[in-house]
């Protein structure tokens, strides 16, 4: 077996949410001897037969290989007339799955599961919204290329095929953190920003750079002049924390309640008010957050309660 040989193929999506740029799929093409991956965004079904050429065209470009068997599932979009007159053309051997049968197409389908996992993790661990799924689709197919698999006795991918190329071109950062990117243009005012507040989307594939993007611009930026504070998400602020919400929600009842409370307080038999239970529950909550640190301050409450 070497290189190219077999190349396994399978079509993910529609998305239910449009990426920023408007990508509802992607394609995989995984070389059976590397298992290295090669992933392409698409917009419509009908853009696979181009991706595919485009693939070609790269593969004879860089490792002067042809295709020898193409592996896919049964979709229609690999049986089009000019895919298949396509393939004829270069003597690729087209073989697909049987209808209803996915584990005949078992590489390309677990890839699919990897890269949906591993991207997953990286959207849901930095809360980026789901519109960024794109990049992080391509962030997780960049790093699973750059690790080891069990299934080449923990040898690297990307170091199967590029054995004389590093394997990060760009040091690896944590994704969706807050990232500055370094203002460089000419013209600025000297008491302008240095920098925009950006969030960490991803890798370049063709350029030693960065891929960010400003919730304040809303735009995409490309530099490898970044600073990157990996420890903070750059969208952690859009979700209030359980704690504070605790605590501006005991701030309410105990404000709207106020004047029960007095009343109570101030009554001459209140240990013999239907609602001294409940008073009493309420105060035990109280003192129950105060004391388990939740930052709560005790002259607020007693303001509140009493002023």
């Amino acid at each position: 077996m070497a290189p190219f040989d077999v190349v396994h193929s399978d079509v993910w999506g529609p998305s239910r949410v449009p990426s920023t740029l408007g990508y509802k799929y992607y394609v995989t093409f995984t070389d059976d001897f590397s298992r290295c991956t090669w992933v392409f965004l698409m917009k419509d079904y009908s853009e696979l037969f181009n991706i595919f050429k485009i693939f070609c065209s790269e593969i004879m470009t860089q490792f002067g290989k042809t295709i020898r068997i193409m592996r896919s599932d049964n979709a229609k979009e690999y049986f089009s007339d000019i895919f298949n007159s396509f393939m004829h053309s270069k003597g690729i051997i087209h073989q697909s799955s049987c209808p209803h049968t996915p584990q005949q197409n078992g590489v390309a389908e677990r890839n699919h599961r990897h890269i949906a996992d591993t991207a997953r993790i990286l959207l849901v661990n930095a809360n980026v919204p789901l519109k960024f799924w794109s990049d992080d689709v391509l962030t997780a197919w960049y790093l699973i290329n750059q690790m080891s698999s069990s299934v080449l006795n923990n040898q690297v991918p990307h170091s199967l095929l590029y054995p004389t190329k590093p394997l990060y071109v760009v040091s690896p950062h944590v994704f969706g953190c807050t990232c500055f990117v370094h203002d460089l243009s000419l013209g600025r005012d000297k008491m302008f920003p240095r920098a925009i507040k950006c969030v960490f989307l991803g890798y370049s594939r063709v350029q030693k750079r960065y891929h960010c993007y400003s919730p304040t611009t809303h735009l995409f930026y490309t530099s490898v002049d970044v600073t990157f504070f990996e420890d903070i998400s750059c969208f952690a602020n859009s979700d209030v924390p359980l704690v504070e919400l605790d605590q501006v929600l005991l701030i309410l009842v105990l404000s709207l309640l106020s004047p029960l409370i007095l009343h109570l307080l101030t009554h001459q038999q209140w240990y013999m008010h239907p609602l001294q239970p409940s008073l009493l529950h309420l105060l035990t909550g109280m003192v129950s957050l105060m004391r388990e640190g939740l930052n709560c301050n005790a002259p607020i409450y007693y303001l509140i309660i009493f002023g």
